[in-house]
């Protein structure tokens, strides 16, 4: 009985020592099973930057055309929602009165310009014999007063006549007298020519009679309004034979071009300046465009900068409609950094990878940076490193793997 009882407890302890051996056989088995994964080596790329942002559809900014001159309205030649092409006629005004106020002022240039040549070319040998004629006629005129003057003088020392005789043989001496003064002075200065000061005030009536003619003549040309550019009456603000005072609008218009306009943070407006090169994507269309304007200061409620896009290909207008919101990508340089691909990321509180070093999986928590297309800019990587790409979820640190 004492035999039996010690060969169960010996059978017993066999069983114990088999159980303890295979459970140690399978550990060992476990420490040293390999997972296949796939791998890449990574290595620096240079790849564009771009930013990112909501955009709004828009159009370019309305202008309020008007004309200078206060006028009837002859023709209107447009109509609300109209394209029109750049030189096309907008409207007309009467130009009867800004014709006459034209003609007017062209006559009194032309009588300045011939004033001033007089002067600079000096007068004609006409007007100075005229001249010469005049002082001997108020030569002989003047001589035959003095004559008579010294004949009266006698008569009146001899009591032949009085002294209201005399006086008035006086006074017709030197009435006589200022008229041949007057004839010398005109003819000396028809052969002398005119004065330095003489002519600079002539030019410059000349300069402003010229001036006025044309002020009076652009306000004709302006009184026939034509478009300056391609695009859309918005609105007609008058009416044929109303009375349109200067500077009130007539004519609303916009441009054909097509804008997108994004707010810009402080830090980003930085990175660009007009003609920098953007790609908006609208209803799953891809449209090119570029920097077109940039507002210098933030907006008060939303402290962006206001900038507008220009799409270089505009869409069909019934594609186009404002206040849409769409995806902006504004290029600002390229950029060299390690690219790898967005799925083999891995998160657990933080973004990780793994790498294989010694055929064993090590785990690298990485930053991350500008994504591109399906990969992505990351910091903690080197070059050259084995990235897990494929079966990373099967694996833990230390883990001894194959790649595939």
């Amino acid at each position: 009985m004492k035999q039996r009882v010690l060969l169960i407890f010996s059978l017993f302890l066999s069983f114990l020592l088999v159980s303890g051996c295979g459970a140690n056989s399978d550990s060992n088995k476990s420490d040293t099973k390999t997972y296949p994964v796939k791998t890449i080596q990574v290595k620096e790329e240079n790849y564009p930057v771009s930013l990112e942002y909501q955009g709004i559809t828009g159009e370019s900014e309305v202008r309020k055309l008007s004309f200078k001159s206060s006028a009837k309205i002859a023709k209107i030649y447009v109509t609300k929602g109209q394209h029109v092409t750049k030189g096309e006629p907008l409207v007309d005004l009467d130009k009867t009165d800004l014709n006459y106020a034209m003609q007017a002022a062209q006559s009194q240039m032309n009588a300045a310009a011939a004033q001033y040549n007089k002067a600079v070319n000096g007068a004609q040998q006409e007007d100075i014999n005229k001249a010469e004629i005049a002082v001997k006629n108020a030569q002989d005129n003047y001589n035959y007063y003095k004559d008579l003057y010294d004949k009266n003088v006698t008569l009146y020392n001899s009591s032949a006549i009085s002294k209201q005789a005399l006086d008035g043989s006086k006074l017709q001496l030197d009435s006589s007298e200022a008229a041949l003064n007057s004839a010398q002075q005109t003819l000396q200065q028809l052969r002398d020519g005119s004065r330095d000061e003489d002519k600079e005030a002539l030019l410059a009536q000349l300069n402003a009679a010229t001036a006025d003619y044309n002020s009076k003549m652009d306000l004709v040309q302006d009184a026939s309004m034509v478009s300056d550019l391609d695009g859309y009456v918005v609105d007609v603000l008058c009416k044929e034979g109303e009375l349109q005072p200067a500077g009130n609008p007539v004519i609303l218009m916009r441009s054909d071009d097509q804008v997108i306009t994004v707010g810009l943070s402080d830090k980003d407006v930085k990175k660009i300046k007009v003609g920098t090169k953007a790609t908006i994507t609208i209803d799953n269309q891809s449209v090119d465009g570029e920097i077109s304007n940039i507002v210098q200061m933030a907006d008060q409620q939303s402290g962006t900068f206001s900038t507008e896009i220009k799409l270089l290909n505009p869409i069909d207008n019934d594609q186009f409609y404002i206040g849409e919101s769409v995806k902006v990508y504004i290029e600002t340089g390229d950029q060299r950094s390690i690219l790898i691909p967005i799925s083999c990321i891995l998160n657990d509180g933080e973004d990780y990878v793994y790498v294989i070093e010694n055929g064993r999986a090590v785990r690298k928590n990485i930053t991350l940076g500008d994504a591109h297309e399906d990969k992505v800019s990351v910091e903690g990587l080197k070059a050259g490193d084995k990235l897990v790409i494929e079966g990373m979820k099967n694996i833990k640190a230390g883990y001894q793997v194959s790649e595939k």
